[in-house]
């Protein structure tokens, strides 16, 4: 509920929508009414900063991990599917891309984290459905990130990403090395999973 915008919104929308659906507490609804009225004196425990702009779609790359695609990959959902990576330029990751099936629905969690020291840089979660790729012709989704942020060249990265649902498409005989608009990737695995990284240059 904390990271709804609230404060973001117009005060007769606020009014008219929100009070009357009643998902806020009687102290709450007291202290956005004073926020609107400029009479708050204490932090509200709600987001008041706006959502960073989706970038031109015109300027987003992907970098395509593999050439050959098959069906049959099992989920099992304890286990995260996960990849090590690095570029060799500073650029800002969207999202990725995982794998899916005709027709399926997908719960995912996804992290990026720093592997000098295992902490957490970006994280995703929802409830995704499964699309023809048009680029590859393999089923898949995307699972882009509300928080865009800058990877540091040839450093190490490790995407994790905990899926629940049916059986999916995989990639298989992939680089380690991957050349996407002038920036290299270098990746872990020749196999499995997350096809596509989506990025743009850094701003």
């Amino acid at each position: 509920m904390k990271a709804i915008r609230f404060p973001l919104m117009s005060q007769q929308e606020f009014a008219s929508v929100v009070i009357d659906s009643r998902i806020l507490t009687l102290d709450e609804v007291g202290d956005m009414m004073k926020h609107f009225s400029d009479l708050s004196a204490t932090s509200l425990p709600f987001i008041q900063a706006p959502r960073i702009p989706r970038m031109d779609a015109s300027i987003i790359h992907r970098c395509q991990r593999f050439r050959r695609f098959d069906t049959g990959w099992a989920r099992w959902g304890t286990s995260p599917e996960w990849l090590d990576f690095s570029v060799n330029k500073p650029i800002m990751l969207h999202g990725i891309q995982h794998f899916g099936s005709e027709g399926g629905s997908y719960t995912v969690s996804t992290e990026v984290k720093d592997t000098t020291d295992g902490s957490s840089l970006v994280k995703q979660s929802g409830s995704y459905a499964s699309e023809i790729d048009k680029t590859c012709c393999y089923y898949g989704f995307s699972v882009l990130f509300d928080h865009l942020f800058c990877l540091v060249e040839n450093k190490k990265y490790k995407l994790e990403s905990l899926v629940e649902g049916p059986n999916s498409w995989y990639g298989k005989g992939g680089e380690t090395s991957v050349e996407s608009e002038g920036v290299v990737f270098t990746f872990s695995q020749t196999s499995g999973q997350i096809p596509v990284l989506f990025w743009s240059a850094r701003r």
